[in-house]
């Protein structure tokens, strides 16, 4: 299972395009500025500060994936992306939230390659979550071994973490959720083993068992350092305590005073710091001017069904910035494996004929501690809307009860297996009921980047070494103000020859040196021996659809153009011209270069021509 989300990881971490996740940018941002000014970032209430949308979070995990960065030169330890303006976040059709760029096609060079580096660091912390919910599902499996296919627990509930699409997707990404998901498990499997010892056998000395309250603190230390609603297992830890401690009060103090302490000492620094800079441990006056997003009508049907199912969604399988919708039939394959799943969990408790007759019963079960994490996970994410409004509705927001619910989902599909293991067959049924569901979920895993996050996403920019093969006639100019670098036009090709009455079409290779502000028209004039046009092309990159301010630096572009020649056309010496001007400010244009920056013209000569009978 860890080898094949490891594939499967690696598959979504070279398809997803750079930038296209929740905040990616951002937390990419926070990397490479810890790289470049080694110190931590100061976040603004107007302009963002050092790290606009994310200078606000705790930096361990970006500290973690600093080796992936930090053996970039200093002018390759930054990044620009085009923004997409088509991206339905701004009312367009398109789920892109940036231009694709040259420089993302393989072989990853500099900064791109240590994006994916970045992302790897994230798999790492995924195969270390799965391996997390494997052992907290056997450690509840043991207190559980009469039920019939509970072997196929822990197998069956670390495949719902690692081929779930969207955990695969997060897992791909630069994001500092994947660390407070494995810590999350950690902490988890540590409160599931603490809760499942019998509190009667612990050391009665005077501090009994320091080992697992210091370790719980150290980890919710470690999760506060990563995010700041790590506060949620807050309460996980102090339900586990008072089930470890067996009701003993003042073994539960110590053991609450142990953990609290040494997260204390783990990560109070940070929220003191917070509260020094921006007058409380959270800054969060500065994250609310910074993030005005459209508030969550709570008092609204309506608004909460939404929120749900975009929660819902989300969780399983919502790609992109949650602008690539897959299609319907994978959410309600979904829905109908968490139906099953509920309704074996609430035939399990049913027939628990003692629990149904004295629900108390249920607090003296580790099953409270699987129990428990979702309903936190999912009351902060309430609580975080009504702060931050509907951004809020991300399933991502409840993966650090991820390793609860999957195995609360395993344990409600096993429910439905038959009873009676004394049967032959049973045993073989109880672990292919489970093998053909895994096998349904790696499908899906396998479908939805190749089948819809890949084709969702427009690549009008070429691989450098696919556009320079392209070029049939190698040239260099470029276009630029003395103090720009511009674009540079490499070269060029025609389709045919210049004969009266064909149609030509050339096609220019062009090189971005730099971003371009200003939206240039290419023309491509052919002019005769006494300077008069013969025919003439005037176009904006691929018809408008990719503009030159879209250009992302480095980025190599063909562009297309169609001349008619006249059936007429005279016999002599034609020049063909190419250059860049603005229709719209009296087609002013933009002069033309040599390599060294020599000034040439406003024009480029491809070539001269003879045209004959």
């Amino acid at each position: 299972m860890l080898f094949l989300f490891l594939l499967l990881a690696t598959c979504y971490n070279s398809i997803v395009p750079l930038g296209e996740g929740p905040d990616e940018p951002g937390h990419m941002g926070y990397v490479l500025f810890l790289a470049r000014e080694r110190r931590l970032p100061v976040q603004h209430a107007k302009d963002g500060g050092d790290v606009p949308g994310e200078g606000h979070q705790p930096p361990l995990a970006y500290l973690l994936a600093l080796p992936a960065v930090i053996w970039l030169p200093p002018p390759e330890q930054q990044f620009y992306l085009s923004a997409n303006p088509y991206f339905v976040w701004n009312g367009g059709h398109e789920p892109a939230a940036f231009m694709r760029f040259s420089r993302e096609f393989w072989p990853w060079h500099g900064v791109v390659l240590a994006w994916h580096l970045v992302r790897g660091v994230s798999t790492l912390l995924g195969l270390l979550t799965v391996l997390c919910v494997w052992q907290a599902a056997r450690a509840l499996a043991v207190q559980d071994a009469s039920t019939p296919g509970t072997v196929a627990l822990p197998l069956l509930a670390a495949a719902l973490v690692a081929l779930n699409p969207q955990f695969l997707f997060t897992s791909a990404l630069v994001t500092n959720d994947a660390l407070l998901v494995t810590l999350s498990a950690g902490l988890f499997w540590l409160c599931v083993s603490w809760t499942a010892a019998d509190p009667l056998t612990v050391d009665r000395g005077r501090w009994p068992g320091i080992g697992r309250p210091l370790l719980a603190g150290g980890l919710l230390g470690l999760a506060l350092l990563t995010k700041q609603n790590a506060l949620l297992l807050v309460p996980l830890l102090v339900w586990a305590s008072w089930r470890a401690s067996g009701g003993r009060w003042r073994l539960f103090v110590r053991h609450v005073l142990i953990w609290a302490g040494s997260a204390l000492v783990v990560a109070g620094w940070w929220y003191l710091r917070n509260w020094a800079l921006y007058g409380d441990p959270f800054g969060l006056a500065v994250f609310r001017a910074e993030f005005t997003t459209q508030p969550f009508d709570w008092r609204s049907q309506a608004a909460w069904l939404a929120a749900l199912e975009q929660l819902h969604a989300s969780f399983w399988a919502r790609f992109g910035w949650l602008s690539l919708r897959p299609p319907e039939w994978v959410i309600w394959f979904y829905s109908t494996l968490g139906l099953v799943a509920l309704v074996g969990l609430m035939r399990m408790a049913f027939a628990h004929r003692q629990l149904v007759a004295h629900p108390l019963r249920w607090l003296t079960s580790p099953w409270v501690t699987v129990l428990l994490l979702p309903l936190l996970a999912f009351a902060w994410t309430v609580s975080f809307a009504l702060t931050a409004g509907l951004v809020a509705w991300q399933g991502r927001m409840l993966f650090p009860a991820l390793p609860a619910l999957a195995i609360l989902l395993a344990r409600g599909l096993i429910a439905w297996l038959p009873h009676g293991a004394s049967q032959p067959v049973l045993p073989r049924v109880h672990l292919t009921v489970p093998v053909i569901t895994m096998g349904v979920l790696l499908v899906l895993a396998l479908y939805l980047p190749l089948s819809v996050i890949r084709p969702a996403y427009h690549w009008y920019s070429l691989p450098p070494l696919l556009a320079q093969a392209g070029i049939q006639t190698p040239t260099v100019a470029r276009f630029a103000q003395s103090w720009e670098r511009g674009v540079e036009l490499r070269g060029w090709r025609l389709n045919s020859s210049l004969q009266p009455g064909s149609l030509l079409t050339l096609t220019l290779t062009w090189h971005a040196l730099e971003y371009v502000p200003r939206d240039w028209t290419i023309f491509v004039h052919l002019v005769d021996a006494d300077e008069q046009l013969v025919t003439e092309d005037s176009r904006r990159p691929h018809d408008g659809a990719f503009p030159m301010p879209r250009w992302t630096p480095g980025d190599w572009v063909e562009t297309t153009h169609p001349l008619w020649l006249p059936p007429d056309l005279a016999t002599g010496r034609y020049e063909l011209r190419v250059g860049l001007y603005q229709p719209e400010q009296q087609g002013r244009r933009q002069y033309t270069r040599t390599a060294n920056g020599d000034p040439l013209n406003t024009f480029a000569v491809l070539g001269r021509f003879e045209i004959g009978p």
